[in-house]
């Protein structure tokens, strides 16, 4: 995507993509860090900043576009698992197999945090040392057992 001044185009990617995911400006706004006035004004007047450009740009490619294979997919059902993913990953397990996960953690010496950070590291086969160091860096809070 250049960053130059017209971004008319992209503009309208965005706001088909938008409502393909049923999302509005609003959900724009919190991913973004800014007012829903200032989202507004990016679609109709304004250039959208190049590191909210990039950040949207990001975002589009990760979410599929629904009704594919993949949103299909991902919106399949798990028993005791409900995932919440934007920019931020939400996982709540049902305690049973919370349990599970945290007895494979201590059986091969790890938190429960660096266990997911593994897995979630093994998914996007990160090509370089430093995404990887800030995936095992990012600090995971996960429920306690009941």
């Amino acid at each position: 995507m250049t960053q130059g001044a017209d971004q008319s185009e992209f503009k309208v990617m965005v706001k088909r993509w938008l409502k393909s995911h049923r999302l509005d400006y609003r959900w724009v706004a919190e991913q973004c860090g800014v007012s829903e006035i200032t989202v507004r004004n990016w679609m109709s007047q304004k250039n959208i900043p190049p590191l909210k450009l990039q950040l949207l740009e990001k975002v589009m490619v990760q979410m599929p576009a629904a009704g594919s294979a993949a949103a299909a997919a991902a919106e399949q059902e798990i028993p005791g698992v409900r995932v919440n993913a934007s920019l931020a990953l939400t996982v709540q397990l049902a305690p049973e197999l919370y349990t599970r996960l945290a007895k494979r953690a201590a059986a091969q010496g790890l938190t429960m945090e660096a266990l997911v950070a593994q897995a979630i590291a093994q998914l996007v086969q990160t090509p370089d040392a430093s995404t990887a160091a800030a995936l095992r860096s990012r600090k995971v809070i996960l429920p306690t057992e009941r």
